[in-house]
């Protein structure tokens, strides 16, 4: 999926914010037969309630899948992966397995697996809006869009209202240079669901694009008055704020959004240069510890990591993250060099304080 990159200077350093989309796992409907949801298109129980399910019937297929899902949406890939082929082997007949191993295949990047498990639901004669969708998704992701094209829209005849669709044929039709039609699949998206987070920052996202402010935050705010919740909403406000220059409420937005996904790396890099910016070096550190692992080469990130041990008097740690910018030669190699000088003679000066003494 794309993202914007938007640049702007801040403190002598160019600081990059990407309007990022989601990926999170499909979002749920409800449809329930005698208490238990039916398949993982729908709405799922708390885990504590499947597992006592399981307890007293460890032979039935569907609440192993059912449980799949959940681990899935709880970021337990590889207990999913485990439970859907326990359901499968339970009840290999079921195309619709086959399906749910998709799912968690796809989940863990997996995508020849996943597309295996789709295509042989399909073969088998199964004909259903999830596996359509999910092919849909998977065909986009190895960008053969016709093929991607025409699974979204099979899954559509079937669930015409289901946002996701048009989210994902919002996402061909950008890729594919068709801007008009991106933009009309999106906006049917959060028609079809008011509440669907992704619609709204796609559509953020393209207006930040063109420069065109005012539907961006239309956008952003709508999706938060209906997902108060949803931490990439709030990211993504955050990153509108910074970029209009209103750091204190875009510090709050990114805080927000940490506050509900504790791992969210972006969040954690774009607060973490605010904080610097103000000079709370001490409280962005370990800001930009956590981050850097999910952008090792990002050297803005870098550069600010070596001033935050810098200020701290941590000069080891510093001089290595400045030799790690001169490493990359990409940007602020003469920022990085002007910091190990400085680093140096302040090491000199300590030793000759310690040799007085």
């Amino acid at each position: 999926m794309k993202s914007i990159q938007i640049f702007f200077l801040t403190s002598s350093l160019v600081l990059f914010f990407a309007l990022i989309n989601s990926c999170r796992p499909m979002e749920e409907k409800t449809k329930v037969t005698d208490g238990i949801p039916i398949d993982c298109t729908y709405s799922l129980p708390n885990l504590a309630q499947i597992n006592q399910f399981i307890l007293e019937d460890p032979t039935d297929a569907k609440l192993f899948r059912i449980r799949s899902q959940i681990l899935l949406d709880s970021g337990l890939l590889k207990e999913a992966l485990s439970d859907a082929k326990r359901a499968l082997f339970l009840s290999p007949e079921d195309a619709f397995n086959f399906v749910v191993v998709g799912k968690a295949h796809r989940a863990l990047g997996q995508i020849d697996s996943a597309m295996s498990a789709c295509l042989t639901a399909e073969k088998a004669g199964f004909i259903d809006a999830d596996n359509y969708l999910l092919m849909g998704d998977l065909y986009l992701i190895v960008k053969q869009y016709p093929q991607s094209l025409e699974n979204l829209n099979k899954a559509l005849k079937l669930a015409p209202f289901e946002p996701r669709i048009y989210y994902l044929k919002g996402v061909l039709f950008w890729e594919t240079n068709d801007t008009t039609k991106a933009v009309s699949n999106w906006q049917t998206a959060v028609e079809q669901d008011p509440s669907y987070a992704d619609g709204y920052i796609r559509l953020a996202n393209y207006y930040m694009s063109i420069n065109q402010f005012n539907p961006a935050e239309q956008y952003l705010r709508s999706g938060l008055r209906l997902k108060p919740t949803d931490p990439f909403l709030n990211m993504n406000m955050g990153i509108y704020l910074t970029y209009k220059g209103f750091a204190d409420s875009a510090t709050q937005s990114y805080k927000t959004a940490l506050s509900f996904a504790p791992d969210l790396s972006l969040a954690k890099a774009n607060l973490a240069l605010l904080l610097c910016d103000k000079g709370n070096y001490d409280e962005a550190k370990p800001l930009l510890e956590q981050a850097i692992p999910s952008d090792p080469k990002n050297t803005t990130l870098i550069l600010r990591l070596a001033q935050c041990y810098q200020n701290s008097g941590e000069l080891e740690k510093a001089k290595m993250e400045y030799n790690k910018i001169i490493q990359l030669d990409r940007d602020f190699v003469k920022e990085a060099a002007k910091g190990l000088e400085k680093i140096q003679k302040r090491i000199g000066s300590q030793k000759q304080d310690s040799t007085k003494n």
